[in-house]
């Protein structure tokens, strides 16, 4: 399994904004970028997106910046997953009805393994929270 940069670099944003959530601080995304090495443009576009999702809030001017609005105890690794992920790979791990995208599903060897596989990971992911990262 491979995460894309913007998963990657999510997880580094918003383990940097976990003190806001409490301090109700708002940080700015180009000293996050400096100190974690990140690209300031994408690391801003990021917390755009974050914002758009209900994770982040926004301030602009000089005291403006980011902070973190869901507790970071509450924030799962499935749930930022999805906010920068294509659906799985595996077309019948899609849906809920794998036989409406994959013609195959009824015959197909693999579809029982890659259900509990896929099963098996999302309950990881659910399990783990921003706050245990």
């Amino acid at each position: 399994m491979k995460f894309s940069r913007k998963t990657d670099y999510g997880i580094i944003l918003l383990k940097a904004l976990a003190p806001s959530f409490v301090k109700r601080d708002f940080y700015s995304v180009s000293r996050i970028s400096e100190i974690h090495r990140l690209p300031a443009a994408f690391t801003e576009k990021l917390a755009v997106k974050l914002s758009q999702v209900g994770f982040l809030e926004a301030r602009r001017g000089v005291q403006g910046g980011y902070r973190l609005v869901k507790d970071p105890k509450k924030i799962t690794l499935r749930e930022i997953i999805d906010v920068f992920e294509e659906p799985p790979m595996m077309r019948c791990m899609q849906s809920s009805h794998p036989e409406k995208l994959c013609p195959l599903v009824s015959v197909c060897p693999a579809h029982k393994t890659w259900a509990e596989v896929d099963k098996k990971v999302n309950k990881i992911f659910k399990k783990i929270t921003l706050a245990g990262l």
